[in-house]
């Protein structure tokens, strides 16, 4: 009897330590991430949600998207001339394994940020010439005045990294398991099932910090994505489709929240390829697209159409006067005629498992078809996609965007500077569009600037190889024990706020 007592305590201390860590674990349910280190070779969405948790960089944006706020800086200023950047730094900040931080860290990570020639990114941190550190103060001196600068340093890759950690050991360790001073570290990395970040106990603002654990879920599906977190497997999910959002807003234990975003979904359409290769197939194709159609089926009343390739939050800078083409199946089928395809065009679009692109895909493919263009989706993991796109193995996919920091040359240095994506994997060389783009960085006239930033936008919409389908809210859902979720219009979240109310 005695044994039996025994053994009843044990089971009942056992599941109580079960509640109490779920009590103090936040899940989120979505797609691995590949890396985990900003400079990796292929980043994306969970990659940098996962990076925000462990690094942190000099400045941040504000919640609302506005302004540059102090993070591991203090305070600083900017030299007349605009060329020089001096930060006042936080004293005392240390990584999470103890070790103090440096001023050759930063002199190495912002290096790093610029010179690792496998990094997508790194053309974000181009405009700098020189970084001189002590432990106090961070001078950056540009090769030019940027007047994009001090918000590109808001920018998930112009973080913190520790020189010697790094150091002791290779790069293909590193950038799966780096260090930071951010509010979390990587405790756990179970590859095609989870990672499980734990709070950092040297965080200089570790009592502030309300969750100990928190845990990204690879779920891929967003169907098996919704049953989890109906049944208390995760917490939070994402990216949530039109088709599932009644679901939701129909079960009393679950929450459906909506955030302003700059993200956009795009067709990509590679050029190097034929038929891509011809832009008068890739007009007709857009002729044949019903961009209102598949923002209404897809996110319902928080999507809406889009023809520019930048979100509308840029404010002066979006090109109001470009118009989604009215959809014309019949114009789009006399076009291919007199390209030299009177029997239509059969190519391959492949997309991810998740619902949206799903049902994108299915759209396109029913769109199209009348203007006899064949559609055939081959569905992959995002991983392989994204792979297949960087070397330009796809003939046509889809991603999304959703900017970094409040300004145009982000995305738009992103499709138009080639050496840095071959025009966002589509192939397309235009030279003097990416000369555009490198005089619109550095000018300093606003005025011209904006106008240099519309045109960028008009001569990307005239190629049409990367095609801006629809703009959307970031749509949350999550279990209503889950308090403190705040997303701002760059997609950023900060874990450490984020905890279950009892």
């Amino acid at each position: 009897m005695k044994k039996l007592l025994a053994m009843l305590c044990a089971l009942c201390l056992l599941l109580s330590a079960f509640a109490l860590a779920e009590e103090d674990t936040i899940v989120f349910g979505g797609t691995e991430p590949t890396y985990l280190e900003p400079n990796a070779p292929a980043i994306g969405g969970p990659e940098i949600h996962a990076v925000e948790q462990i690094q942190e960089g000099l400045v941040r944006m504000s919640s609302d998207g506005v302004t540059v706020e102090p993070l591991l800086a203090t305070d600083w200023t900017i030299s007349e001339d605009g060329l020089t950047y001096t930060f006042n730094l936080v004293p005392g900040v240390v990584f999470s394994d103890g070790t103090p931080v440096k001023g050759e860290d930063w002199v190495w990570s912002l290096y790093r940020a610029r010179d690792t020639e496998t990094s997508e990114y790194r053309f974000i941190a181009e405009p700098i010439d020189t970084v001189e550190a002590t432990d106090d103060q961070v001078i950056i001196t540009l090769k030019a005045p940027n007047g994009a600068f001090l918000a590109e340093l808001c920018s998930f890759n112009m973080v913190l990294g520790c020189k010697a950690y790094a150091e002791s050991m290779t790069e293909e360790e590193y950038i799966m398991n780096p260090i930071g001073t951010g509010a979390y570290m990587l405790k756990e990395w179970n590859h095609g099932n989870y990672v499980l970040l734990e709070k950092n106990p040297n965080y200089r603002n570790a009592d502030a910090v309300k969750t100990q654990y928190i845990k990204f879920a690879t779920v891929e599906d967003d169907n098996t994505r919704l049953m989890q977190l109906q049944s208390g497997q995760i917490d939070i999910m994402g990216d949530i489709p039109a088709s599932l959002m009644d679901v939701v807003r129909t079960n009393p234990d679950l929450t459906l929240q909506t955030f302003e975003s700059t993200q956009i979904r795009y067709l990509l359409l590679n050029t190097t390829m034929e038929p891509f290769s011809d832009i008068n197939v890739r007009k007709a194709l857009v002729k044949a697209i019903n961009r209102a159609e598949i923002a209404e089926v897809v996110y319902g009343e928080f999507g809406g159409a889009t023809a520019s390739v930048l979100s509308a939050a840029h404010a002066k800078y979006f090109n109001d006067a470009l118009e989604c083409p009215p959809y014309d199946p019949e114009g789009a089928k006399a076009d291919l005629a007199e390209a030299g395809y009177p029997d239509g065009i059969e190519f391959t679009l492949y997309s991810s498992p998740n619902e949206v692109y799903q049902q994108i895909a299915i759209m396109l493919q029913s769109q199209l078809a009348p203007a006899g263009f064949t559609v055939n989706i081959v569905t992959e993991d995002g991983g392989t996609i994204y792979e297949n796109a960087q070397n330009l193995k796809n003939q046509a996919c889809m991603f999304q965007w959703s900017d970094d920091y409040y300004d145009p040359s982000e995305v738009l240095g992103w499709i138009c500077d080639y050496d840095q994506s071959q025009a966002w994997f589509t192939g397309l060389n235009d030279v003097e569009l990416d000369e555009l783009q490198a005089a619109a960085l550095i000018e300093q006239d606003d005025a011209k600037r904006v106008e240099m930033y519309k045109e960028l936008q008009q001569r990307v919409y005239d190629n049409y190889n990367v095609i801006p389908l629809f703009h959307n809210s970031f749509a949350y859902a999550y279990t209503n024990s889950v308090q403190g979720l705040a997303v701002d219009t760059f997609s950023n979240y900060y874990c450490e706020n984020i905890y279950k109310a009892e």
